[in-house]
């Protein structure tokens, strides 16, 4: 028998009141958790529609939805038919996230890095304004996110993370000066093929044009910069004249401008391998200024420019102490060389008499050309010279100022040449 009498009005719609009221309560919540989630993860959501096929997405989204077609509107009623909590939840939410995925809605509030990011992924007229980018400029923020993730988990710097036990190399990632310092140098690459840093599409004619390496220096102000432009014969003879002198000073960077590099390439694990394909190909067949932009960021691997980021506190710390000890093994800096700074020739004939470039004179003597990637002949010319060693060869005077006045004249004319 019930507690309540059947002729107890006042309590039975009193009952009915507060249930109606409880729920309400729960569903003013619902909708509350919805838009809390919406707000904060609207970047989420539009991944999800971007990385799953229409069909896929809405089968998830509206799984307990019946869909009935009236005068070309779409009408949602909730199903309670679902046993899956996460759709137990208001149709104001379903339409909402529905919106998000399938009629683009407005996201321009979302940012990254500090600035603003578009419905389609790509960075906004604010991040383009202080990266020094053109206003239309379209750079996605998954090439951004992987210029992060491989700064953070090259095999060195998480090596160095491992060995001091902290999560992140970077406290901070100035993204926009990153990018600024990296299109300044590409601009000086077009403008030193086409004259024209304004040119935006480029034939496969045009790709041939462009450079196969370069050379990085320092302007008056210490900044990095490209100073040396090689074509394919340049460059080689760059790499033999650098690696036949206990490698002089130069920063080479080998450039890939072709079709290949504007497709999607392997992934390596480390390696700098962003997505490609949110820079396609022009109607045309050409290539967008976007897409050669980002082709020159693989080739140079992108490492943070200058000033662009800062180190975990622990990571400066053991950096700091690190090159109080260590030697980057190059012989002279280019720059210091060409302006006389360094006497480079008195340099090189020390370093000759000490024995260090016997190879180097004994290939010379010979008349063995340097090959890329191979030295001298790598096996073959190994046995030759530890074979004419053994049997007493010591390079002369005569042949060490050969060797150094060699290197000093094919030097000269290949900076002459190849300055930009």
């Amino acid at each position: 028998m019930s507690i309540f009498s059947i002729n107890d009005n006042s309590n039975y719609n009193s009952i009915l009141s507060q249930a109606k009221a409880n729920k309400e309560s729960k569903e003013n919540s619902k909708i509350s958790f919805a838009n809390a989630f919406l707000k904060q993860n609207a970047t989420k959501l539009n991944e999800i529609q971007s990385a799953n096929s229409q069909t896929l997405a809405r089968s998830e989204v509206l799984n307990s939805t019946n869909t009935t077609n009236t005068s070309n509107n779409t009408n949602f009623s909730i199903s309670s038919k679902t046993n899956s909590p996460n759709y137990n939840i208001s149709s104001e939410f379903k339409n909402s996230i529905y919106t998000l995925k399938y009629k683009q809605a407005d996201i321009s509030n979302n940012t990254a890095y500090g600035y603003s990011v578009d419905k389609d992924g790509y960075m906004g007229s604010d991040f383009n304004k202080a990266a020094g980018l053109p206003k239309d400029f379209k750079i996605h923020k998954s090439t951004l996110d992987e210029i992060e993730r491989v700064a953070e988990n090259n095999f060195y710097n998480a090596k160095i993370k491992e060995y001091l036990g902290v999560d992140k190399y970077y406290d901070n990632i100035d993204m926009a000066n990153t990018i600024k310092q990296y299109y300044n140098q590409f601009n000086q690459i077009i403008n030193h093929t086409f004259n024209d840093t304004n040119k935006t599409s480029f034939s496969k004619a045009d790709l041939e044009q462009l450079p196969k390496g370069l050379n990085y220096g320092r302007n008056d102000n210490q900044e990095k910069v490209v100073k040396n432009i090689f074509n394919a014969e340049q460059f080689h003879e760059a790499q033999a004249i650098k690696y036949s002198t206990m490698n002089l000073g130069m920063n080479l960077v080998k450039l890939d401008f072709s079709p290949q590099s504007m497709e999607q390439g392997p992934s390596l694990e480390g390696g700098f391998n962003p997505d490609m394909s949110v820079y396609p190909q022009n109607e045309d067949g050409s290539y967008s200024k976007e897409a050669l932009f980002v082709s020159f960021l693989k080739s140079t691997g992108v490492s943070l420019r200058e000033g662009s980021a800062t180190l975990n506190p622990r990571i400066e710390s053991y950096q700091a102490t690190m090159a109080k000890e260590s030697f980057d093994g190059s012989l002279a800096s280019l720059d210091d060389i060409m302006t006389g700074k360094v006497d480079f020739a008195s340099l090189l004939k020390g370093y000759a008499q000490d024995g260090w470039l016997d190879a180097d004179i004994y290939a010379m003597e010979k008349g063995i050309k340097w090959q890329n990637h191979i030295g001298y002949g790598g096996a073959w010319f190994d046995n030759q010279f530890n074979q004419a060693k053994a049997n007493g060869w010591k390079a002369s005077s005569e042949s060490i100022n050969s060797f150094v006045n060699n290197i000093m004249d094919r030097l000269n004319n290949l900076i002459g040449q190849t300055r930009v």
